[in-house]
C-alpha cells in the first residue's frame, strides 16, 4: 500500500515490489503542469515526481484509490493504466460541529469566514480576495481565517481581522481543525485540472467546523451538502455579490449547517470505511 508518495528508496520499492500494489493518489498530479495559477515551486515539484515515480507508479499498480469522479475517468481511460480503479470518500475520524458557535453572532461576536485552503488553492483565493477586501471595508465585523507564507495583493498584509496562519504540516492540521469553529467557509476553484480533479475533502472539512460552505455552483460535489450550503458564480473573480449576500442570509447558517450535516451523514461511517479497506487490502 502505498499512499502518494514518500521517501526516494520507498518509492523504488515500491516500483520494484513483486506483489500486489495498492496506490492512493489524491490530486492530478501531471495536470499541475497545465494548471498555471498553481505556485511555481509547487508546479515544478509535482512535474518531478510524476516524471520520477508517479507515472511509472500508475502503471505498475494493481489498484488505484482515488476521492474524485474525475480522477476516476482520467485514469479509467488511459490505455497505459491496467490497475482497477477505486473511488474512496475521504474519511476524517472526527464528529460534525453542531451549530451552537452561531449563538455568538447574535450576541455581537465576529463573523468568522475562513478560506482553509493553502499553497494550491492560491490561484483561485487570489481572484476572490479583491471581493473579500471589499467585504472587510464594508463589514466590520467580518473576521478572515487564511493560510498561506503571504497574502493575495489584493489584501492587505497588516490587517487586526486577517488572521494569516503558516501552512502546517498534515499531523499538526489534523489536531487543529476539529478544535476551530467558523461561520462561513470559502472554497473558489478555477477551470484548471488540478483544480477539477478535488476531492470533496474541503466539504468535510467545513463540517468538522461547523461552517456554511460558499462553493463554486458548477462544482458537483457541493450537492454532498444536500442543499445546505450556498453557492456563487464559477469564476472566483466574480464573487463579491455572492458574498454580500451569503453575509446577508446569516440568519439561515444555523439550518443549513443542521441540513449539511445530515446529507453527509452516510459519508461519516467508520465501519463502511473499514469494509473498504478489508477488501482492497485483502484482510478477509
Amino acid at each position: 500500500m502505498l499512499i502518494r508518495r514518500d521517501k526516494d528508496a520507498l518509492m523504488c520499492r515500491a516500483l520494484d515490489w513483486p506483489g500486489r500494489l495498492v496506490y492512493l493518489i489524491d490530486d492530478d498530479i501531471a495536470g499541475a503542469a497545465q494548471s498555471p495559477d498553481l505556485p511555481a515551486d509547487y508546479r515544478r515539484r509535482l512535474a518531478e515526481f510524476d516524471q520520477a515515480y508517479h507515472r511509472a507508479l500508475l502503471e505498475r499498480a494493481d489498484v488505484l484509490l482515488v476521492p474524485s469522479e474525475p480522477l476516476v475517468r482520467l485514469f479509467a481511460q488511459d490505455p497505459r493504466i491496467t490497475a482497477k480503479v477505486l473511488r474512496i470518500f475521504p474519511y476524517w475520524p472526527f464528529d460534525y460541529a453542531d451549530d451552537r458557535h452561531f449563538a455568538e453572532l447574535e450576541r455581537g461576536a465576529p463573523l468568522r469566514i475562513a478560506h482553509l485552503g493553502s499553497g494550491s488553492h492560491a490561484g483561485a483565493f487570489a481572484a476572490v480576495a479583491p471581493a473579500l477586501a471589499e467585504l472587510l471595508e464594508g463589514s466590520a465585523d467580518v473576521h478572515l481565517t487564511c493560510f498561506g507564507r503571504e497574502l493575495p495583493p489584493a489584501l492587505p498584509n497588516r490587517h487586526p481581522r486577517i488572521a494569516r496562519l503558516t501552512p502546517m504540516r498534515w499531523p499538526a492540521y489534523r489536531r487543529w481543525l476539529p478544535r476551530q469553529r467558523f461561520h462561513l467557509a470559502l472554497y473558489p476553484l478555477e477551470p484548471t485540472p488540478f483544480d477539477v480533479a478535488r476531492s470533496a475533502n474541503k466539504v468535510v472539512e467545513h463540517a468538522i467546523v461547523g461552517a456554511v460552505g460558499l462553493y463554486p455552483e458548477d462544482w458537483p460535489l457541493a450537492d454532498l451538502a444536500g442543499g445546505g450550503c450556498l453557492t456563487a458564480p464559477a469564476d472566483p473573480a466574480d464573487w463579491a455579490a455572492a458574498l454580500k449576500d451569503a453575509v446577508g442570509r446569516r440568519a439561515e447558517w444555523p439550518g443549513l449547517v443542521r441540513q449539511a450535516a445530515r446529507s453527509m451523514a452516510p459519508c461519516h461511517d467508520r465501519t463502511a470505511q473499514r469494509a473498504i479497506w478489508r477488501e482492497v487490502l485483502d484482510l478477509g
